[in-house]
């Protein structure tokens, strides 16, 4: 493995470029730095005052996509709706393993900002089947949860005739992935994105016991029928100087409660805590390419000078030394599988170029210097 010198993020990252030893992220991140945020914001002005000017009769102007009642989520709401004078539904793609904190802070964020919420629940059944599948073929069981947020946002823009879908920050400029450059056009995650990469859910979906009409919320438009679409999409944190802790302490005036301890494998307890079945996924990406919610976390905190290189080092060590499945019981029951299944799968996406087995289990053997 190599590491950027300026960050925690390694070569093994999919779609990670680097440049004289430093990451493509951090090399994004320096030109944030650069950006005239005062002329960003009043370019999104421009662009809603059109939509709005476009569509008189539409009932929202934007649809903000939300975790239930995640910090970011609560950042962009109120943004648009406060700051954008927006008419905003947010819809929100039901967790079907909320956590107390996930139930507790949507509640609070549906009372603090006052907007209406679509809330789409999709079978449990069909959701059940469709993240085994993935959790077997690719060690991936969230790319079942991101299929349904980009294709369900954009069925639920169409279904109502709203003319705007805004997402949050683009994780591929902000964390290093296979976009090259920063942009304010969020259309390729109906198609294409490092959530989704090139996979099919045609690959993998057991058509015995999953039929063509359980699937709406899950199938994409075509790439024509995006292009031309009166639909547009674009990532706030094109306009908006992004910053994950910022968005924190915004939502933590407003009633949002983190954890009163971080998870396993976490160094905060403010990111990722609405529902319990994406703790496994970011585990077994950390078995596949050797970094998790800790690394990203930490370079977070790098890039925003909130923590010195050599400190978070450290950090990151012990944090991955504790790095177990949480909620791994709740894991289990959900997909209908047991532990010893579980693991067996598991194993099968251990990357042993970077790991070493020691204790019964599997240690990462190589660390920043």
């Amino acid at each position: 493995m190599i590491y950027c010198k300026t960050c925690l993020l390694p070569n093994t990252k999919p779609g990670l470029n680097f440049s004289k030893e430093i990451c493509s992220a951090c090399i994004n991140n320096t030109i944030k730095k650069k950006i005239d945020w005062n002329f960003r914001k009043k370019k999104l002005e421009k662009i809603i005052k059109k939509i709005k000017k476009e569509n008189p009769n539409s009932l929202y102007d934007c649809i903000v996509p939300i975790s239930n009642g995640g910090k970011d989520s609560w950042f962009q709401t109120s943004f648009m709706k406060n700051q954008m004078k927006c008419k905003v539904l947010c819809v929100n793609l039901s967790a079907h393993l909320p956590t107390p904190e996930g139930i507790s802070n949507v509640n609070s964020m549906i009372k603090s900002l006052n907007v209406d919420i679509l809330k789409l629940t999709l079978k449990p059944s069909v959701h059940s089947s469709l993240r085994l599948q993935s959790f077997k073929k690719f060690g991936e069981p969230n790319w079942a949860e991101h299929l349904m947020v980009f294709a369900g946002v954009y069925n639920a823009a169409k279904l109502y005739n709203i003319p705007l879908v805004v997402w949050g920050e683009d994780i591929s400029f902000e964390f290093g992935g296979y976009g090259k450059k920063q942009t304010p056009n969020a259309s390729n995650l109906y198609y294409k994105n490092d959530l989704l990469k090139d996979k099919k859910l045609e690959s993998f979906i057991d058509k015995k016991s999953i039929f063509k009409s359980d699937l709406y919320f899950y199938n994409f438009p075509s790439v024509d029928e995006i292009m031309t679409s009166n639909i547009k999409s674009i990532y706030l944190g094109y306009y908006v100087n992004w910053d994950g802790e910022k968005n924190y302490q915004f939502a933590k005036k407003s009633g949002f409660k983190a954890e009163k301890k971080p998870r396993t494998g976490h160094l905060v307890g403010y990111d990722n805590i609405d529902e319990k079945l994406c703790e496994v996924n970011g585990w077994l990406k950390f078995l596949k390419f050797g970094f998790g919610y800790a690394t990203d976390e930490l370079c977070y905190d790098i890039y925003n000078k909130r923590i010195d290189r050599k400190k978070a080092i450290n950090i990151l060590k012990k944090l991955n030394d504790s790095f177990k499945p949480d909620f791994l019981d709740d894991f289990c029951r959900f997909h209908k599988i047991s532990k010893k299944n579980f693991y067996t799968i598991a194993s099968r996406f251990i990357n042993k170029k970077i790991f070493e087995k020691k204790d019964k289990w599997w240690k990462l053997k190589f660390y920043p210097k």
